[in-house]
Parts: C-alpha cells; sequence; structure tokens
C-alpha cells in the first residue's frame, strides 16, 4: 500500500491524465509556450506531449503560414487583406470527453485568447486524442464555415483513427486553405464605357446624331490675344514690309550679288523671285531684304500664330496626347503619353461582390456559427 502512495505522488500523471478546459490549458501566443513544450512564443500548445519535437514544429509552422497564404494583398481594407490567424490545442482528456466539451472548449478559448479581435478572422482547433475528439471554433468573418470544417475533418478521420496526428492536422490546414481560396473566383474586369471621342460620342455628348466633329469653345482670352497683339504685329510688320522695302526691291539683282559669286536665281531672282532652295546668303538689293522681312514676318507673326491657334485647338479637341496645360485625355481615347489612364482602366477591379465573395476575394461577411469537427471513434 505505501508503495502505490508513493508511486502516485512521484507519477501522479501516469494513471490520471489532466483534465483541460478553456481556463486551465495554457495559452502558447500569452507567454505560456513552455507549459506548451515550446521554446518560444508559438501558435500550437501540446502540455501532455502528445506530438513529438518535430511535428509539434511543424504544425506551429503550417498555422503561421496560414495566415500568409490566405492574405488578400489586391484587397482594399487592413482586415479585408488580413489571413486567418489560427491556434491549435492537442490534449490527451478534456473536461467532460464528450463532442460538446470539445466544442465548448474551442469556443471558450477562441474567445479568451482574443487572436483576433479587430478583423475577426480566426480559429481554435482542439484535438482530444484519449476522447477521440476534433473540433473547430470560427471567428465571424473566417470565409470558411461550421459544415465545410466538418466535411474536411471526415477526409482526414482514417489518419486519425490510425494515429497519424501530425499528418492528419497538415492536411485539415492545407484544406482549410484551399477551401478559402477557392471562394475568391476570378477578378472583375471593369466594364466598357465606350469611346466618347469624335464620331462616336455617346447620348450626353451633346454632338448630332451620327457623330461629327464638333467645334471647341474658345475662351475670350484667346480673342483679346489675337487682336490686341497677333493682329496689330502682322499689320506692322506688313507696313514695314511695303513701304520701307518695296520701292528698293524692284531691280533685281545688283552689285552685292556679283561680289558674293552666288548662283543667280533660276526663277528670275529680284525682289519677287522665289527663295533659294540652300540656306545661303541672299543676294543683294531688294530680293535680300524681301527674303530678310519675309523670314521676320514668318517666323514672328504668323508662325507663331499658327503654332499657337494649332496648340491651343488640339489641346481643346484632346487629340493631342496629353500632354501640358493638364488637358491630358478627354474622351477621345489613349493617344500619346496620356495613356497611362487607360492602361488603369483596363486592370482587374477586386471586390467580394458585396461580401458574398466570387469578385477576386473570399468572403467577407459575418456568418455566425460553433464551428464543425466531429468523433473518429
Amino acid at each position: 500500500m505505501s508503495w502505490l502512495l508513493f508511486f502516485l505522488l512521484v507519477f501522479p500523471n501516469s494513471i490520471f491524465a489532466t483534465e483541460w478546459d478553456a481556463y486551465n490549458f495554457p495559452n502558447p501566443t500569452a507567454g505560456q509556450f513552455q507549459e506548451c513544450k515550446m521554446r518560444t512564443t508559438a501558435n500550437i500548445c501540446d502540455p501532455d506531449g502528445v506530438l513529438t519535437e518535430q511535428s509539434r514544429y511543424r504544425l506551429d509552422h503550417d498555422l503561421k503560414q496560414l495566415e500568409s497564404r490566405t492574405r488578400q494583398d489586391n484587397a482594399r481594407t487592413f482586415c479585408d487583406k488580413k489571413g486567418v490567424t489560427a491556434a491549435m490545442a492537442v490534449a490527451k482528456h478534456v473536461k467532460g470527453g464528450t463532442t460538446e466539451a470539445v466544442e465548448n472548449m474551442a469556443n471558450d478559448m477562441l474567445r479568451k485568447w482574443t487572436l483576433d479581435p479587430q478583423c475577426k478572422k480566426a480559429v481554435v482547433i482542439v484535438v482530444s486524442t484519449d476522447d477521440m475528439k476534433f473540433w473547430v471554433a470560427r471567428d465571424d468573418k473566417v470565409p470558411v464555415y461550421a459544415d465545410e470544417f466538418t466535411q474536411i475533418f471526415m477526409q482526414q478521420k482514417s489518419l486519425f483513427q490510425q494515429k497519424n496526428y501530425q499528418q492528419a492536422l497538415t492536411n485539415i490546414l492545407q484544406a482549410t486553405w484551399d477551401k478559402a481560396l477557392s471562394k475568391q473566383g476570378s477578378p472583375r474586369q471593369p466594364t466598357n464605357r465606350g469611346n466618347q471621342g469624335p464620331g462616336n460620342q455617346g447620348p450626353g455628348s451633346g454632338g448630332k446624331p451620327g457623330g461629327g466633329f464638333k467645334m471647341p469653345s474658345i475662351p475670350g482670352w484667346f480673342w483679346l490675344l489675337l487682336i490686341g497683339v497677333i493682329i496689330p504685329t502682322l499689320c506692322c510688320c506688313c507696313c514695314i514690309y511695303c513701304c520701307c522695302c518695296r520701292g528698293r526691291g524692284g531691280g533685281g539683282g545688283g552689285g552685292n550679288q556679283n561680289r558674293q559669286q552666288v548662283p543667280t536665281d533660276p526663277y528670275g531672282g529680284g525682289g519677287g523671285g522665289y527663295p533659294q532652295p540652300a540656306p545661303q546668303p541672299q543676294g543683294g538689293g531688294g530680293g535680300g531684304a524681301g527674303g530678310m522681312f519675309r523670314n521676320i514676318l514668318s517666323s514672328g507673326g504668323g508662325a507663331a500664330a499658327g503654332s499657337m491657334l494649332g496648340r491651343f485647338l488640339s489641346n481643346r479637341g484632346g487629340g493631342g496626347g496629353g500632354g501640358g496645360m493638364g488637358s491630358g485625355n478627354r474622351g477621345y481615347g489613349y493617344q500619346g503619353s496620356g495613356g497611362n489612364q487607360g492602361n488603369n482602366q483596363d486592370q482587374p477591379v477586386y471586390d467580394d461582390n458585396n461580401g458574398q465573395g466570387g469578385g477576386g476575394l473570399y468572403p467577407s461577411q459575418e456568418v455566425k456559427d460553433r464551428g464543425g469537427g466531429g468523433s473518429w471513434a
């Protein structure tokens, strides 16, 4: 009798296993990792030593990978991007020993451990090997639901019966990842808003039926510039040319032309002749003066006005490639350097169809249940 008492005092757990529940089970995520037989903060706790050390660290790695594998970096908000956080409790015996007791323990631990109170994307897995029970408790926004967890468990039931716990649990984590991502579907493509450029204007574009070019509106400052600056400049240049140079240009040729020894103009030279085909010094007399003032007139007046008018009309019309003055593309297609806007519109749109999933993201709606699992007895 004395030997029996001594044996019970020295080895109390050899006969009577600890009855675990949510309130005496150590939390590996909150500093109790040594009681869980882990060397540092972990997501798995195995205080009874059901698993080998290698299996514990392998499962801890898989639990942490579940969060990164179920992340959705294309989502808009932090919680939509965040993946599923998972923790696991492995014990020999749960207080009560029934499936309902294991279910209650898992859900109580999910509330007590507060793994993800902000986004509500956490699961707690409880395995009771002597009771042959398994359960997954889930937060409201985990995209895998009670019936699906039960189905995943049933697919691994034979491995639990063979006591191959590590492989069964690894497969369950893999299946959870696959089930979540299967609900994403293909990203939605942006709707084609149609071309609203010339010849293909929508009903609200103000164009006449059948399309056609619409004259852009011209602001008042352009008319002031045209009447007050451009036209007077052109008139002054014309007056100078007519008054000062016209009288001198009638003789054509001159001694200056002979001294420079340039070929004569085959079209008649003189003041009224055509300009030389090569950029050589103009002949003397009226031809040189006429060419000089023609250059002044064309470059200083007509070319500047034409260039300004051309740029203005092209920018107002939107046909010039999204260049300066903030004009960009205004409904005339994606041309020139302003085509980035069109490329961005062609990118997929990631949403979850108002919480239903299938638009590139898995469902984000809240679904309340107690999780899933069962017995392999």
